[in-house]
């Protein structure tokens, strides 16, 4: 459903009752500023353009007859977020107040990554008692390079996802699809709900299987004019023999999960994991935990030098498990070492930003269409 342009007043209205769910007349008159008239004929004007719906009366202190409260008509446009996991593809369907209506974890089994994200987008359109057909967007949250033109070019993990799965999803769900670099969804999630709230710049450092970032600068995602903005897991570690921009050459290979895998066999804690070691107490692993510490402080500089943000928040399951303690240790050692003074805090959100994110996009894109608002956050803009 698409509309003519409303007015700032009208999308005011919109606002107030997407954010408070459901209010009267009354309500309205008293939040916006406008005469009980202009908001009567304003609020006809929205329930004849299928936008707002009756929510019903409801009692007050005041005597009288009950106020009809009215609220926005969230059902007119239902959109799906999906965020790629390593064992995992995760999808939930939500209307246009970003209420889920149906969530579903599907495993991955063999190599065709789009299968696994238009089953999961299937399975959880029928959750919420649609069809995939019925989504008015899915936002698909990818590790790996997003172009300018909203295709793939590079995803290292996994070669079979490549330039050509925005279309073939497309066709496969018969509904538009979106993709977006999954670090960048976490940016935006982090933006809006966790450790980023207030911060106008800052940087999102995913340490996981790979190294990928995220930076906001005075509101805007840095996207760079190929889509490689971010890609920190290609930025070379040295200046070795390894051809440039290869995982093997970049910092990828200092402090991707191999890397970290490597590092505990060296410190002669075999059959852990990274995460297990960062997260537990045990003396054993002190020294892992420093050289984690100093090869994030390394990283996180090397953001600084060139980015100079106010925030930098550690994310990924790395992050996550280092939590706090790793963040402190980063940015001591940086303030010990040099002029550099970011303040670096874990995520505020957790494993599931990324989703969290994408759905956040799919409902925004919803909305401007649906709204007829400038669609400025497809620029980049949070």
């Amino acid at each position: 459903m698409a509309m003519k342009a409303l007015s700032a007043n009208e999308l005011g209205v919109i606002e107030l009752l997407l954010t408070h769910r459901s209010l009267s007349r009354s309500d309205l008159a008293a939040t916006t500023g406008l005469s009980k008239p202009a908001t009567n004929d304003l609020i006809a004007r929205l329930v004849e353009g299928g936008l707002v719906v009756e929510a019903g009366e409801v009692g007050t202190l005041r005597r009288g007859p009950n106020a009809m409260h009215f609220r926005a008509a969230t059902e007119i446009a239902v959109v799906a977020g999906v965020v790629m996991q390593p064992t995992h593809v995760s999808a939930v369907v939500a209307d246009l107040a970003g209420d889920p209506l149906g969530e579903v974890d599907v495993p991955r089994r063999g190599e065709d990554p789009a299968a696994h994200v238009a089953t999961a987008v299937r399975a959880a359109a029928v959750e919420a008692g649609y069809g995939s057909a019925d989504l008015w967007q899915v936002v698909v949250g990818t590790p790996g390079v997003v172009t300018p033109d909203g295709d793939l070019d590079f995803v290292s993990e996994h070669p079979d996802w490549r330039t050509g799965q925005r279309d073939r999803l497309t066709a496969a769900l018969r509904c538009p699809v979106y993709l977006e670099n999954d670090v960048n969804l976490a940016a935006l999630a982090e933006a809006r709900t966790g450790s980023a709230r207030d911060a106008a710049s800052f940087t999102l450092l995913s340490l996981d299987e790979g190294l990928g970032a995220a930076t906001v600068l005075d509101g805007v995602l840095l996207r760079g004019a190929h889509g490689y903005a971010g890609e920190l897991g290609l930025a070379p570690a040295g200046f070795g023999e390894a051809p440039i921009g290869t995982p093997d050459a970049g910092l990828h290979s200092k402090v991707g999960r191999r890397a970290l895998q490597e590092l505990l066999d060296d410190h002669g804690l075999p059959g852990r994991t990274p995460e297990q070691v960062l997260a537990g107490d045990d003396p054993a692993g002190a020294g892992f935990r420093s050289e984690v510490a100093r090869r994030v402080a390394v990283v996180v500089a090397t953001v600084c030098t060139l980015l100079d943000p106010e925030l930098v928040v550690l994310t990924g399951s790395v992050g996550i498990a280092g939590g706090e303690r790793l963040a402190h240790a980063a940015e001591t050692l940086i303030r010990d070492a040099s002029q550099l003074r970011p303040r670096i805090v874990p995520t505020g959100i957790g494993a599931g930003a990324g989703l969290s994110g994408a759905l956040a996009q799919a409902v925004d894109n919803a909305r401007d269409h649906v709204y007829g608002r400038p669609a400025h956050r497809r620029s980049g803009r949070l």
